[in-house]
């Protein structure tokens, strides 16, 4: 009868917990809260608040703007191009194009252009650099500037792992990183 009470007291602090009101049901049957019984928060957690909303940005996301990309010596001249997936929404035809790092490829049918700079094989942020902690593909991604008609649409990471998230966002195309090509 006490146990779910015990359960409850013995709750980690850090986390937030809820009180809940219990009542005896039928003799003999355990106690268990009402039907209308609605979660009251009892502490608020602990620590910074998170930093506001940026032009619409994820609240979760920390301003990188003016971050750095640091390759380490164990990973430069390892890889010599990526494989871009390139997923035409209007046709849905899906098709592979292989980059050389430090190139630009002319997206096909189309005025987009494809920068493609660096290639990090076990990406990492350590504060305000993006650098690689090892030469094996654990988390790989390629930084990427993309243009259409000359104007910049988007620059950022692309993730073979991970290929929505930050990910391109454009009305006909999709591009994605597929896989890596070793020097």
């Amino acid at each position: 009868m006490f146990l779910p009470l015990l359960l409850l007291i013995s709750c980690n602090k850090n986390e937030g917990s809820y009180a809940i009101e219990e009542r005896p049901g039928p003799a003999g049957a355990p106690m268990t809260p009402p039907m209308s019984a609605v979660p009251t928060p009892v502490q608020q957690p602990d620590g910074p608040m998170p930093p506001p909303l940026r032009d619409g940005a994820h609240d979760d996301i920390p301003d990188l703007s003016d971050a750095k990309i640091v390759i380490p010596e164990g990973v430069k001249g390892k890889w010599k191009s990526v494989t871009l997936m390139l997923e035409d929404k209007i046709s849905h035809a899906i098709t592979e194009h292989t980059v050389n790092l430090g190139d630009e490829w002319q997206v096909p049918d189309s005025k987009m252009k494809v920068k493609v700079d660096t290639f990090l094989p076990d990406l990492i942020i350590q504060g305000k650099v993006f650098t690689s902690v090892s030469n094996e593909l654990k988390n790989p991604a390629i930084h990427v500037t993309i243009f259409e008609n000359e104007s910049e649409l988007f620059k950022g990471w692309l993730f073979s792992l991970f290929p929505t998230m930050h990910s391109f966002q454009h009305d006909r195309f999709s591009i994605t990183l597929k896989d890596v090509v070793p020097s």
